[in-house]
């Protein structure tokens, strides 16, 4: 307790009371409270608590609570706050964050360290340093995700997903933020399992101590009004001046360096070090004026921050809300200005979204600039809305790429004879026309001997007579291997079922299997009513044995169909595919020859041979190449459909 008199933390805000019973239970939550209300307090209490449970780090184990921010600010930030508390635990923190050297970092994890405060990009390059040696999370249990919707926005959300995957599912995860839009929630939701959101002082609003004000200005009337702010506000305390662009941010240092104002920048152009010694001079009061983008809009704490002005007006509500939470920070009156010009006047309904909610008057000129550029859209046929969010509307398809994907959708249906009438006609056309330059030739080899013609004369073997019509080799040859064919089948059958009977009798103790003993009697059965009747088994039934002693092949002419079609079913991607898929061999044969070139003496047309031990995966493959080339030659007939293949740039 005398930590918290020490920094005077006399009693706890609403979003640590309604938090820490929660955090302290175990289970998940999504804080969401207004800037400046103690959400770091209310997480790291609990963590400290988690870790004093938990058994001493030994040897190479990594952290037990990760604490995940945006910006290397806000780490260095969380990181000072938790080592005011974690001495008294005797419980080491680090910071890990890019743009400084990873030596020195991976020297203190090396050293053990029960707290990381992160950024995720430097986290997921530690995790992956040295084999993984530097530093796991096989020991994590507790998680932080500070300011998520803007880890979200920022893009980290891959780092975050691939951080938390890789953290054992029964953690404690925790988010907080001041702002929560729906498409960041729903982000958020994913990785939490059944969390308890709590919620103080209403969704993305500005804190009720910040008195705002909005001045309607020419870009060249902002500059003389900033002078005046400064003249007004800076002796009472230190300024946040926040700009859009990182020229503008050193642009602006610049002119107030030449008026005698002391300032700094901050953005993400400058070199890590000296954004830290801006930090820390901004902090103590040495440099009251600060020129930043919106990177030292999140989380920064500053005391004694009087005065935020908005030279260039947030382009979305959020950002806005995030500005203005730097001042009337723990209780503190505080003053927020933003320049709005009429060019941007799109940005002044957030801006009226914000002052509603905070219960603040909205000035007229405000209210007539938003409702002139409305009525503007309106006549341009277009309709404005305001909402939380960071003015994402998904991908939408221009007329071209909308006529494309429906061009695209048709020749798919005809591809697979799902078209209309119109279209069926113009499939059936493709259809006889592959076909006809295919020129297909088909044959049956034998294993182990000469390939029989498809066209051979057939053998017909009459029993009753015994006297066969064929004299030549090969029709012996088909007659012996019927034979062999039937006789094998037969065989096979009565083998197996007397080895089924075997293992039955023998497995249980010399009583036969029931299903078994009745199976072997329906077979001697049914096989003294054939001798009886005098029934022969159809050709049909011993056909599968008579097909395992031939090898069907064909051969597809490809020569004269286009070049794109050559092109994909000659490809090695298209060829195995179609092997995979029918169960066949295929390889491409011959050469290509133009129309008007005659073909070389003992040379052929480029061809695709096709080998299969069944007839049926010979129609599959044969099937699929011509499937492949009608897609091909569709596009061909459709110019739409030919930028599908095209990439995005070339090479001139």
């Amino acid at each position: 307790f005398f930590c918290f008199f020490r920094y005077n933390y006399e009693k706890p805000t609403p979003i640590q009371a309604q938090a820490l019973p929660i955090i302290l239970s175990g289970r998940n939550m999504i804080g969401i409270a207004k800037t400046g209300s103690g959400k770091t307090l209310a997480f790291l209490l609990p963590m400290f608590r988690h870790i004093k449970d938990q058994p001493p780090l030994e040897g190479d184990d990594g952290p037990i609570a990760i604490i995940m921010t945006p910006t290397r600010e806000l780490a260095l930030q969380t990181t000072k706050e938790c080592k005011k508390f974690a001495k008294l635990f005797n419980i080491r923190c680090v910071a890990v964050y890019g743009g400084t050297g990873i030596s020195e970092q991976i020297a203190e994890l090396k050293r053990g360290a029960e707290i990381i405060v992160c950024t995720p990009g430097r986290m997921i390059d530690m995790l992956a340093a040295n084999g993984g040696k530097v530093t796991n999370v096989r020991r994590v249990t507790y998680v932080v995700v500070d300011e998520a919707d803007r880890m979200f926005d920022m893009g980290f959300e891959p780092q975050v997903t691939k951080i938390l995957d890789s953290i054992r599912p029964d953690r404690q995860t925790v988010m907080f933020s001041a702002t929560f839009p729906k498409q960041m929630e729903a982000l958020a939701r994913k990785t939490l399992y059944k969390p308890i959101e709590v919620t103080v002082g209403g969704r993305s609003i500005v804190c009720k101590d910040v008195i705002q004000n909005v001045l309607i200005l020419d870009d060249d009337q902002k500059y003389l009004k900033l002078l005046e702010l400064l003249g007004i506000y800076q002796p009472q305390g230190s300024v946040i001046v926040f700009v859009d662009k990182q020229e503008h941010c050193d642009e602006l240092m610049k002119n107030l360096l030449r008026n005698s104002y002391p300032c700094m920048s901050l953005h993400g152009g400058i070199d890590q070090y000296d954004r830290d010694s801006t930090i820390v001079d901004f902090k103590s009061g040495d440099m009251p004026l600060m020129i930043a983008t919106s990177v030292a809009a999140r989380g920064l704490d500053v005391k004694d921050l009087i005065l935020v002005v908005n030279y260039d007006c947030p382009n979305h509500y959020e950002d806005y809300v995030h500005r203005c939470g730097r001042t009337g920070r723990a209780g503190n009156i505080g003053y927020a200005y933003t320049f709005l010009t009429p060019a941007q006047e799109r940005y002044a309904g957030d801006i009226i979204r914000a002052l509603e909610t905070s219960n603040t008057p909205i000035p007229e000129e405000l209210n007539l600039l938003w409702d002139g550029y409305v009525k503007k859209m309106e006549a341009m046929g277009k309709k404005v809305k305001t909402g939380g969010g960071f003015s994402g509307h998904g991908y939408k398809f221009d007329s071209s790429e909308t006529q494309l994907k429906d061009e695209q959708k048709k020749m798919q249906k005809v591809v697979m004879g799902l078209g209309d009438s119109d279209e069926d006609e113009e499939s059936q056309d493709i259809d006889q026309q592959i076909q006809s330059l295919f020129k297909s030739k088909k044959s049956i080899k034998a294993k182990g001997d000469a390939p029989v013609l498809p066209n051979a004369p057939t053998t017909q073997n009459d029993e009753a007579s015994g006297v066969t019509t064929v004299n030549d080799t090969a029709s012996k040859l088909e007659l012996a291997k019927k034979a062999a064919a039937r006789l094998t089948f037969t065989k096979s059958e009565t083998r197996d079922s007397i080895q089924e009977a075997t293992t039955s009798l023998f497995q249980r103790g010399g009583t036969l299997n029931p299903t078994v003993s009745s199976r072997i009697v329906a077979q001697q059965r049914a096989g003294e009513l054939n001798q009886k009747l005098n029934y022969q088994k159809p050709e049909e039934e011993i056909q599968v044995t008579e097909d395992a002693f031939k090898i069907f092949e064909e051969e597809l002419e490809i020569n004269d169909f286009p070049q794109n079609a050559r092109w994909k079913v000659t490809s090695k991607e298209t060829l195995a595919h179609i092997c995979d898929y029918a169960d066949v061999g295929m390889s491409v044969r011959g050469q290509y020859y133009p129309n008007n070139k005659e073909v070389a003496p003992g040379d052929r047309k480029l061809y695709l041979q096709i080998e299969s031990l069944t007839e049926r995966g010979l129609q599959l493959a044969k099937a699929e190449v011509a499937r492949l080339i009608k897609e091909e030659m569709m596009k061909m007939q459709n110019p739409a459909l030919q930028l599908v293949n095209r990439g995005r740039y070339k090479v001139v």
